[in-house]
């Protein structure tokens, strides 16, 4: 265990020193040597994959997200065998527990964490890096290689090999290859870019990777000698420093990203990231049982490392928690940023429970060993596996460069997956006191108590299965019907700046106006007469029946918009409820000002300035709380789709016009027309019309 951990010691620092410093005229060598490997050498395979921008990053989380639900249900049926081992005899006969155990594992830890947390790490550094990965291709054809690796698995786990399976067997070493290959994409892609400053996220992820391959090659070991140290060693490497700075990649990137704010503390960054590849990461402590047993050294050394390890994640979760400061909102308005949040809390609080577990395992007595299996299921489903579900809630549709089609299901999903995680886990350390404290009592016969809280893990763990299946389908709806990132109604439409003048106003009547809730709202703004030109239009409620300023041309009036929906209906031989459906993008079966203009237009019916929106509206809404129902629409309607209210136009008072509130535009019209030169400034212009008066 001693010359392996050297070995991943040089791994670390070779890779730090490599990116840091470089490696000379080395380094074009390699790089060469990694680009042909992935461009060229297999020859015809590579070309099916597409060399865009984010291909990479979409493919494997897009397999990952394939994973998802399949690992979830495996686990969830592997939970309720603890409470009936015989739930399945029904279905399969006689069915050996350890195959659904090995396979649950293996779609989680491979499938689902292993695939989302490979594509989240391309697409974190396609955009802290500003550029796409140097071989787009060669990335997105590994990740089939690992799909199909991953699924053969899976399926061996069910047969006769399922021993040859397990999390240290000689069969893992293929993921070294491609976990090499998915290096060598991240170290090209940073040896091409001109920025030479490395992110946060990057460290981790390089650094991960670079353990992920440590803890797959060292099968081989493990294979050849059979030792427990070493699969202890495995262990560690895969969960301590690949899962972890994985899932603390994801969250350094999104929160910032999501709040608007930079990483409160550089030096709590690099504490993180140093300190968490040189210490023992007190997860998967169940695994070196009875290692410590005779050697009292080796107990306290592991129990020092493991203690040490607290420091970067108590570090590294405090950055996070201080970047949110001034932006707690973010969690309700993205559920990326909440989950990635929830994942960053859960993290130190399972690390103390594997601490304890740990310091209990390696003293010999193991007292609570059940509590740290607790803890990894914890740190698979809770941490990664939050951390997974922020990546393909955000980074997957924009990979894609779609915006999420419907975030209320989106949210619906990260509750689900929230009360799963935390839920399973405080049943099963409950399970497992209960448990402890029968066997402690010699007490042989089984207990109810013991059997109810087992049944409970599975029930709470059930949330997360059917969270995941929402989260599917709510893919499924923004691949098919997203819209592209930019084209959204929110994006495109909502002001970014609206002027009010003196009056009363409702929240719900500035909203229905396209008013979104970053809109900057002027209140009787005074523009400086000197900055008054041909892009800037002082607008009073003289020159304006709104309270806004309108740049809208339009001829359209609200007078003739039933007779134009009228021909519209006839000539499609539409109802009023189709087209109220069309109109109603949001499906809240309402339709407010905002809505029904822009619907309008996109029908092609009429391009309404806001103040015809508003006599429209207010002549059909019956119910005067501001919008339109199916309802009302219809019977603005005869049977025969005519129009049975007719808009009266309002009397327009004429108002005497300030002339210094007019733009130029319009003073020059008017001084051709009373024959007086229209040369000169603004200034010059209002000073000849102001003699003419005179």
């Amino acid at each position: 265990m001693a010359v392996g951990t050297i070995i991943y010691f040089l791994i670390i620092i070779g890779l730090f020193l490599g990116i840091s410093r470089g490696l000379g005229s080395f380094s074009g060598t390699l790089r060469e040597i990694a680009f042909f490997s992935m461009e060229k050498a297999p020859v015809g395979l590579v070309d099916l994959f597409s060399k865009k921008k984010g291909s990479a990053a979409t493919t494997w989380m897009t397999l990952g997200l394939i994973w998802m639900p399949i690992a979830a249900t495996l686990t969830f049926l592997n939970l309720w065998l603890d409470y009936d081992s015989t739930a399945l005899m029904s279905a399969v006969g006689d069915f050996d527990r350890e195959k659904l155990s090995s396979a649950a594992y293996i779609a989680t830890f491979w499938g689902f964490l292993g695939m989302t947390l490979i594509g989240a790490s391309f697409h974190i550094q396609n955009r802290m890096l500003g550029s796409k990965i140097t071989s787009e291709a060669g990335a997105s054809m590994f990740s089939l290689f690992w799909f199909v690796l991953t699924l053969l698995l899976v399926v061996i786990s069910f047969t006769s090999l399922a021993p040859h399976t397990t999390h240290a067997s000689a069969f893992f070493a293929a993921y070294g290859m491609l976990a090499l290959g998915v290096l060598s994409a991240h170290l090209m892609t940073i040896y091409d870019n001109e920025n030479s400053e490395m992110s946060t996220p990057g460290w981790l992820i390089v650094l991960s990777l670079g353990a992920l391959i440590y803890g797959t090659f060292s099968n081989l070991c493990y294979f050849l000698s059979g030792s427990e140290e070493v699969a202890w060693n495995i262990s560690k490497s895969l969960h301590g420093w690949w899962l972890v700075p994985m899932s603390m990649a994801i969250a350094t990137y999104l929160i910032p990203k999501n709040t608007g704010n930079i990483l409160w503390s550089k030096l709590l960054s690099v504490t993180g990231i140093v300190l968490i590849f040189f210490t023992l990461t007190p997860f998967t402590s169940y695994t070196g049982q009875g290692l410590g047993s005779d050697d009292n050294i080796l107990t306290i050394q592991i129990s020092l490392w493991s203690t040490l390890a607290l420091v970067p994640i108590f570090a590294m979760t405090f950055n996070i928690i201080a970047t949110m400061k001034g932006r707690w909102e973010s969690m309700v308005e993205s559920t990326s940023t909440a989950a990635s949040m929830v994942s960053m809390f859960l993290l130190p609080l399972g690390a103390i429970g594997g601490l304890f577990a740990s310091i209990s395992t390696f003293g010999g007595d193991a007292s609570l060993a059940g509590i740290g299996a607790s803890m990894d299921h914890l740190l698979l489903w809770g941490v990664g596996g939050l951390a997974a579900f922020a990546a393909l809630n955000s980074m997957l549709p924009e990979s894609m460069e779609l915006e999420n089609y419907e975030r209320s299901r989106q949210k619906l999903a990260f509750w689900f997956v929230v009360v799963g995680a935390i839920g399973s886990t405080l049943m099963s350390v409950m399970t497992q006191f209960v448990n402890q404290a029968v066997e402690e009592t010699g007490y042989l016969a089984p207990v109810k108590t013991s059997q109810d809280i087992s049944v409970m893990v599975a029930v709470m763990f059930y949330f997360f299965t059917i969270g995941t299946f929402i989260a599917a389908h709510q893919f499924i709806l923004t691949r098919s019907r997203g819209q592209p990132i930019g084209m959204s109604k929110g994006k495109s439409f909502g002001a970014s700046q609206f002027s009010l003048m003196s009056g009363t106003y409702t929240i719900r009547g500035l909203l229905g106006k396209g008013l979104s809730l970053d809109t900057e709202i002027l209140v009787n703004e005074e523009i400086p007469e000197e900055e008054i030109g041909e892009t800037k239009i002082r607008v009073s409620a003289g020159l304006h029946d709104t309270d806004g300023v309108d740049i809208t041309v339009s001829t359209d009036t609200a007078d003739d918009i039933l007779w134009e929906l009228s021909d519209y209906l006839k000539s499609n031989d539409m109802k009023i409820f189709d087209v109220f459906k069309q109109l109603d993008e949001d499906s809240s079966m309402t339709l407010t000002a905002f809505e029904f203009r822009e619907g309008l237009n996109k029908l092609g019916l009429a391009n309404l300035p806001p103040h015809e929106v508003d006599r429209l509206v207010s002549a059909l809404d019956i119910n005067g709380d501001g919008m339109i129902d199916l309802p009302e629409l219809g019977l603005a309607f005869t049977k025969d789709m005519m129009p049975a209210k007719i808009i009266e136009s309002e009397k327009v008072e004429k108002e005497v016009v300030d002339l210094s509130k007019l733009k130029k535009a319009d003073l020059v019209e008017i001084a051709k027309e009373r024959g007086i030169d229209s040369s000169g400034t603004k200034k010059d212009i209002l000073e000849r019309l102001n003699s003419e008066e005179e």
